[in-house]
């Protein structure tokens, strides 16, 4: 009984090792967040960063899309509805941005981004950084 245990444990892995490379290099994201997603707290899964800011929606709202015109990336569009937003923008190399902006409670408001098809890690945080900044009254 012991040898059928030991090749089911080795089956197990086997499928888990099948798995890694359909995950690319997004299992860092989905470890990231698992870990809790509080305010502040940044997690980039699949191509798209998303992160809790302290504030009320029209205020983050407020931030992100001046954060947006710092940056240099042109708004196209902007929806937004008792649910939540998003805005549709472009950087000065035309790669596509977008950021979706939901309530997550009372004072706070979750802002996901994602730059072009696959995402851009560096350039979300950047954009997320800045709202951050702006929230916190910085210029």
């Amino acid at each position: 009984m012991a040898r059928r245990r030991g090749v089911g444990h080795w089956g197990q892995c086997g499928a888990l090792l099948l798995l890694v490379p359909f995950l690319g290099g997004c299992w860092l994201g989905l470890v990231a967040a698992g870990a809790g997603a509080g305010v502040g707290t940044v997690t980039y899964v699949q191509g798209e960063s998303s992160q809790v800011h302290a504030g009320g929606f029209e205020r983050v709202w407020s931030a992100t899309t001046t954060a947006l015109r710092q940056l240099q990336i042109q708004i196209e569009r902007s929806t937004k509805d008792g649910l939540g937003g998003e805005i549709e923008a472009r950087r000065t190399d035309k790669i596509a941005v977008t950021v979706k902006l939901e309530p997550s409670g009372e004072n706070a408001t979750t802002v996901k981004i994602r730059i072009g098809t696959f995402g851009d890690k560096a350039e979300s945080e950047t954009i997320q950084g800045r709202i951050a900044s702006l929230l916190q009254g910085g210029k």
